[in-house]
């Protein structure tokens, strides 16, 4: 019997001290709900998670690579905002949580790039064209260049140049310049000149097809589309290129010109320089046509004159590539008067059923329409390349701000490089600065824009901030630390309004004293007035007593210096509280439980003269908005402003 009740007395004592009771108490603790205020900074997951759930909202293809963008990036962005997406991250990682709770999140956004960096992403080239319409304004007295007589009429070339460009646009323009002045003499006066200097290169196996600067093609053999002019580049330099090998087609192909005028011309004279490559039959001819109107599908209504003969077209090597050379010059003077296009026809055949195969390579460069006149002659070692940043205002266009810069002729000579790709900016832009600059301030930004590609017409620009002793490239991107809030049912973005007065709003407050105070107590430029201090011209606020004094604001007529200046701190904080209300019309004081903060950013000219930026958090009460000074002092507590920002009117 003593034996049965010391086993029943064991069994007991073991139910009574479970050593893991303490454990399974504090797992049921923990899925209890409860307060807490977090500290969370957003990991790869949860960016992983928020670009799910962003794809489920996105409406269009390029949605979808902004919501891809998220994981890839671990940054939200424009299109999708943290604030819709971290409340569903909150809920899942800390499902504890409940109402009165609240989270300071950190997370990363990827803005982008502003509309006017994207505005010089190409390089605009005054062109021959321009120099002679615009800048000269004569066709056959002209120099391709600016000089002290005609840089003045930039403005007007850029009007015209980019008609229809928005009101505060950026343009790089390249152009020449020389501080000589031109003089009148006998000299080549070129109607028409194409070196494919310009033209885009791209390596095999996609080269690109001649196109730019006016010239057109088309193989006029029905189903062929393999016999092209594409732009090759060999030994630094460009030229168009042709072959009916390996094309498996009859090959018959116009490369056209855009129109040249002859409307001036007396004597105008044909040139260019020719190469070929494995020639076993001459498949070249050269034409010309005053009644082609331009359309490609017009090519066998136009009538063609056959100049060929006027030139000499290599027969050889029948193996490899000859080097290039003059193929003489053709009298065009029975067009002088007119407008004319010329064609270079290359007539190939490789299919199988040809015998023989008609497959020469055949190179075309320096392709021109001249003849000795009387002209404007400048020497080129004169003239000199520039690039410069042009803003418009609306109605004009203006060199931009100094922040604007773009590298120079000289810059590039230094570097050892033409263009700058985007991988190299950092390379070779950051010492540029550092040798431009070498007084450069804390905080000092520069636009920095410069040619990126072979192709000429191509740039990119990149804005720099100069920190630390530092220049470093913006990359757009900002760390944020947002506040979120669980009412018990969910977790949402912390409603606190940020508010920084432009302008208009300014004048908000400024009409509000003048309707309900006084007229008096503003300027006769209606943009401003004392009471308060608000400034629509100057987007701040007046806190200087003689200002006071000078439209006898009331209040200001007795006391000391510093009960006065104490009455501008009052009446300044009595101001953005009228501010508010007239901004914020609809404004609340809670949401759900929580109250709704409205920051102001108050940018004010003191007495001493000093501008200062300060800070004042109100909040909407019975009706009116108050200064919540404690709400500030917790937000100097984590870190959100400063002591000074919030020093301000707290005397009492």
């Amino acid at each position: 019997m003593k034996k049965i009740l010391a086993i029943l007395l064991g069994v007991s004592l073991l139910w009574a001290c479970d050593p893991m009771e303490d454990t399974y108490q504090k797992l049921d603790d923990a899925k209890q709900p409860y307060k807490e205020v977090i500290n969370y900074t957003l990991i790869s997951t949860d960016y992983t998670s928020a670009s799910n759930l962003a794809l489920k909202d996105a409406l269009t293809h390029d949605d979808s690579t902004l919501a891809k963008a998220i994981k890839s990036q671990l940054a939200f962005n424009e299109r999708f905002a943290g604030k819709d997406y971290i409340p569903d991250i909150l809920t899942k990682n800390f499902p504890a949580l409940s109402k009165g709770s609240s989270a300071n999140i950190q997370y990363d956004v990827q803005y982008n790039t502003p509309a006017n960096i994207l505005d010089l992403y190409s390089n605009n080239i005054i062109s021959e064209q321009e120099y002679k319409d615009s800048v000269w304004k004569s066709s056959t007295l002209f120099v391709k260049s600016f000089t002290p007589s005609t840089i003045g009429r930039m403005p007007q070339v850029l009007l015209k140049k980019f008609e229809g460009a928005s009101t505060n646009a950026y343009r790089l323009v390249e152009y020449n310049y020389s501080e000589v002045e031109p003089t009148i003499d006998n000299a080549e006066f070129k109607y028409f000149e194409e070196d494919f200097e310009t033209h885009t290169y791209t390596p095999s196996p996609s080269y690109t097809p001649i196109g730019e600067n006016g010239w057109t093609q088309k193989d006029t053999v029905t189903g062929s589309v393999k016999g092209i002019y594409y732009c090759r580049l060999y030994s630094n330099n460009h030229y168009a290129q042709i072959t009916s090998n390996n094309t498996g087609e009859k090959n018959d192909v116009f490369l056209i010109t855009k129109e040249i005028d002859l409307t001036d011309a007396n004597s105008p004279i044909l040139t260019f320089d020719v190469n070929v490559g494995y020639w076993n039959a001459t498949c070249l001819s050269v034409l010309i046509s005053s009644n082609y109107t331009g359309d490609l599908n017009q090519i066998g209504t136009a009538t063609w004159v056959d100049l060929t003969s006027n030139f000499t077209l290599p027969e050889t090597p029948t193996s490899g590539y000859g080097t290039f050379a003059n193929a003489g010059q053709a009298d065009i003077s029975a067009f002088k008067g007119k407008k004319v296009y010329i064609a270079f026809l290359y007539k190939g055949d490789s299919r199988t059923t040809a015998n023989p195969k008609v497959t020469t390579t055949y190179q075309i460069d320096n392709v021109k329409v001249s003849e000795i006149k009387s002209s404007f002659v400048l020497s080129e070692t004169n003239i000199k390349k520039y690039w410069k940043v042009y803003k418009f205002n609306g109605t004009s266009w203006a060199t931009a701000e100094n922040k604007y810069i773009a590298i120079q002729a000289d810059d590039y000579a230094l570097m050892g490089k033409t263009y700058i790709t985007s991988s190299e900016s950092d390379a070779y832009v950051i010492p540029f600065l550092k040798l431009k600059y070498p007084f450069a301030l804390e905080g000092d930004a520069k636009v920095v824009s410069f040619r990126s590609e072979s192709n000429q017409t191509k740039a990119l620009a990149y804005e720099y901030k100069y920190s630390n002793g530092n220049w470093t490239k913006n990359s757009y991107r900002e760390t944020r630390n947002d506040q979120f809030l669980n009412d018990g049912t969910k977790w949402f973005y912390d409603p606190t309004v940020y508010f920084t007065p432009v302008s208009a709003d300014y004048q908000l407050l400024v009409n509000w004293v003048y309707q309900n105070l006084d007229r008096s107590y503003g300027s006769s430029y209606g943009n401003d007035e004392f009471y308060y201090g608000a400034s629509a011209y100057y987007s701040n606020w007046d806190l200087r007593l003689s200002k006071r004094t000078q439209y006898n604001i009331p209040g200001f007529d007795t006391g000391t210096e510093s009960e006065k200046i104490a009455l501008t701190w009052q009446r300044l904080e009595e101001g953005a509280a009228k501010l508010l209300s007239l901004k914020f019309p609809d404004a609340v004081s809670e949401i759900s439980g929580f109250p709704v903060y409205y920051w102001i950013y108050l940018k004010v000219y003191q007495n001493d003269l000093k501008t200062v930026t300060y800070v004042g958090v109100f909040q909407l009460q019975s009706g009116e908005f108050k200064r919540v000074k404690t709400a500030e002092d917790a937000a100097v507590s984590q870190g959100k402003l400063t002591q000074d920002q919030v020093n301000w009117n707290r005397s009492n």
